[in-house]
């Protein structure tokens, strides 16, 4: 069934459901909000961004960090290879190889943790988003409160982004001021858990190093 049928079906049940002003004339109040604005504007979401982005870096710099050591090697074979005796070249070759696969892996278990603290950071965010627009959307008696990435037109006047968030930040002064203390070292190891959007890797992949 499209998309479209769905909210319009929801729409409509809503609309039924809501308590009229008067019995021939029912006023239903509805608003609009963009929770990517949500996501990048309230002090808990600059934060969590501010974290993913500290988290991609520290990653990035490990696998650059290798990458270095790969191509010191390969440049030291090329240079020393003449007067290399075989036994030497063949172990100088086998470590270069040997520092390819821990790059390959490297590789892997940063996406895979920078998968696993996206998943983490905007799951609790999105549950936090949610009681807010209950919270929101009870105190200012709204019929309904829809997500801006299903609504195909609305006009500025039903659009309550700006008010939501402010009233995000109202609501979770506790965890934004949680979420700007320093990181526990001990602690650093992300936890598991599910995804919004497609997973960030790390900045760059490491150009494969030239074999010698």
């Amino acid at each position: 069934m499209p998309r479209w049928i769905d909210l319009a079906t929801a729409l409509l049940l809503a609309l039924a459901a809501a308590p009229a002003m008067a019995q021939d004339h029912p006023v239903y109040k509805i608003g609009v909000f963009d929770p990517e604005t949500v996501w990048k504007t309230t002090e808990v979401g600059k934060k969590y961004n501010q974290d993913l982005s500290d988290a991609r870096d520290r990653l990035q710099a490990s696998i650059d960090k290798k990458n270095q050591e790969i191509e010191a090697l390969v440049e030291k074979l090329r240079q020393q290879q003449a007067s290399l005796s075989d036994d030497k070249a063949q172990q100088m070759q086998k470590d270069i190889q040997n520092k390819r696969v821990e790059l390959g892996r490297m590789n892997e278990d940063a996406t895979s943790e920078m998968k696993q603290k996206l998943n983490e950071v905007q799951g609790r965010f999105q549950q936090m988003l949610l009681d807010t627009v209950e919270t929101y959307g009870k105190e200012k008696s709204f019929t309904m409160i829809l997500n801006k990435a299903v609504v195909d037109y609305n006009s500025e006047q039903v659009d309550i982004t700006q008010d939501l968030i402010a009233k995000f930040n109202d609501v979770n002064k506790v965890q934004a001021a949680a979420a700007s203390k320093p990181a526990d070292k001990k602690s650093s190891t992300p936890a598991k858990a599910p995804d919004k959007k497609t997973p960030e890797k790390p900045k760059e992949t490491p150009k494969e190093t030239p074999r010698p």
